[in-house]
């Protein structure tokens, strides 16, 4: 096998333990696409790879992952990877210095300077779960080390793999950045219960996650509710424009949604955060739910929204949703 053939084998072939492996590729990957072709190296020579440079790489893939969708990565509930334990440690830090509480791209958190010592801590501690989990590993597939990939010592803190290699992966990277994307979802579907995991793993790599404006469904959660009363606390929004709130939390379903959309104190939204809400809450839903839909039948509405909120009724998809997104 070729080079290209042997890297596909190893995403293709891991074990489903955890994910750490394609966060080591793609880290791996990045730093091909960003090798600067107009230096003078020859093909056969090689370059070196600090684990700290990966280390970054690897800690902003699963704070995006972890901060947006809370996505498990591994088959352990209890015990989570370690990598994974880092970064919530460190989120919570920077939720706690901020008082962000919205999820924000690593990009523009500027955790580095707002967290300095707890992100150059986490760094050193990613380095050494590499080291430990990952470095050497990853080369090994039923056993046996693939050759050719790239040079490592064991607890050494750089691998040197060929430039030809990296112009290879340079090369190829949208379809090897799709094998890992792929294999990434894969091994999350044995973790998660959460929909959509394609489209997760694939949406961090765009500059932002767009949340598109939730006004236009402000019409159609009045008619039920015309008193503008909170969903969370049950009091008249009477000083403030309602914010809409998901009452299965956003990052769970990563859709908007009328049949889970309701009016909600801006206080109350943000205070509620990402908290699964009561069976209670749930049940409230529902009921709003049907007393929605048949005054938009009466009214004639005949649009989409009506169509999902009478499949989303038929298929009891909010208790469904509620019962999966707490696993």
């Amino acid at each position: 096998m070729n080079f290209l053939d042997k890297w596909l084998h190893i995403i293709r072939s891991c074990s489903y333990d955890n994910t750490y492996k394609m966060s080591w590729a793609k880290a791996i990957t990045e730093i091909a696409v960003e090798y600067d072709t107009t230096l003078t190296w020859k093909v056969s020579d090689l370059i070196e790879i600090q684990l700290e440079d990966l280390a970054k790489r690897v800690l902003r893939y699963y704070f995006e992952q972890t901060l947006f969708f809370d996505l498990k990565q591994s088959s352990n509930p209890v015990k989570p990877p370690v990598v994974v334990s880092i970064v919530k440690s460190l989120i919570k830090t920077y939720q706690d210095n901020t008082t962000i509480m919205k999820p924000v791209k690593w990009y523009k958190s500027n955790i580095e300077s707002l967290c300095k010592l707890e992100y150059e801590k986490a760094i050193r501690d990613i380095v050494k779960a590499l080291k430990t989990d990952v470095s050497y590993r990853f080369l090994r597939i039923e056993g046996k080390e693939i050759e050719g990939i790239y040079q490592y010592e064991q607890k050494a803190n750089s691998l040197f793999i060929s430039v030809e290699s990296l112009l290879i992966l340079k090369k190829n990277s949208l379809v090897v950045f799709d094998a890992i994307n792929y294999r990434w979802t894969q091994m999350l579907e044995n973790f998660n219960t959460s929909p959509r995991l394609s489209k997760k793993v694939r949406i961090i790599d765009e500059d932002q996650i767009r949340r598109k404006p939730l006004g236009k469904f402000s019409s159609y959660i009045k008619l039920e509710n015309p008193g503008c009363l909170c969903f969370l606390c049950g009091k008249t929004i009477d000083s403030e424009t309602p914010t809409i709130d998901h009452v299965i939390p956003w990052s769970y379903l990563y859709s908007d949604d009328l049949w889970n959309l309701v009016f909600a104190h801006q206080t109350c939204n943000s205070s509620k955060s990402n908290v699964i809400a009561s069976e209670e809450m749930i049940q409230r839903l529902e009921t709003r739910n049907k007393l929605l839909l048949n005054l938009m039948e009466q009214q004639g509405k005949l649009d989409k929204h009506v169509s999902e909120l009478q499949i989303a009724i038929d298929n009891n998809l909010v208790r469904k949703f509620w019962v999966s997104c707490q696993g």
